[in-house]
């Protein structure tokens, strides 16, 4: 079982700190070591390829969208 804690903080400057616990490069390591990866590791490995991607874009126009929550 694993936990990855992904924080994401305006800086208040216009940009935004993201900060993986554990980082990518301490996944990664444990990937090597043969630690053995779980579901939790993929998603994170998913969440923070999304987030470095769309920083890439540096769109001015860039819409928030927000997931439904709740009873579908």
């Amino acid at each position: 079982m694993a936990k990855i804690t992904i924080t994401i903080e305006d800086l208040g400057d216009g940009n935004v700190k993201t900060v993986a616990d554990p980082s990518f490069d301490q996944m990664m390591k444990m990937d090597q070591s043969g630690y053995g990866l779980t579901a939790a590791h993929g998603y994170a490995f998913r969440a923070l390829n999304a987030i470095l991607a769309e920083s890439k874009r540096n769109d001015p126009n860039l819409k928030i969208w927000l997931p439904k929550v709740g009873k579908p």
